[in-house]
């Protein structure tokens, strides 16, 4: 396995944790400060940027403070080239599945999450 596809598993995998944890500092370090989160709602387009999801995710409680263990699953990893990759990620939450495709660039300081979109469902 090369250095850049663990690299990026890795990425994706400090994610979902975080994710799970709520830890806010970690999510900081993986997103792009631009970075925006997209999705379908109601038919509708809905937009974050990164830092106003990331605080929504800090300030509720997180999975993993409710006692819940972590349920997540690296779908795909594909690279358009040496610097820009996608990740495809499920999170599993006590009440809903997230199918997170994020988009990936690797500036001189590591890979980063330049953009996500995602699809979720009520369980």
């Amino acid at each position: 396995m090369n250095a850049d596809y663990t690299a990026v598993a890795t990425l994706a995998e400090t994610y979902a944790r975080a994710f799970h944890e709520g830890d806010a500092a970690t999510l900081r370090t993986l997103f792009l400060p631009d970075c925006r989160l997209q999705f379908v709602a109601e038919g509708a387009l809905k937009l974050f940027l990164a830092s106003e999801w990331i605080d929504i995710v800090a300030n509720r409680p997180s999975a993993a403070s409710q006692g819940h263990e972590q349920r997540s699953a690296l779908r795909s990893i594909q690279f358009a080239g040496p610097h820009c990759a996608t990740v495809m990620l499920e999170m599993v939450t006590p009440t809903q599945i997230f199918v997170d495709v994020l988009h990936l660039l690797r500036p001189a300081d590591g890979w980063r999450i330049v953009a996500k979109a995602f699809h979720s469902e009520l369980i």
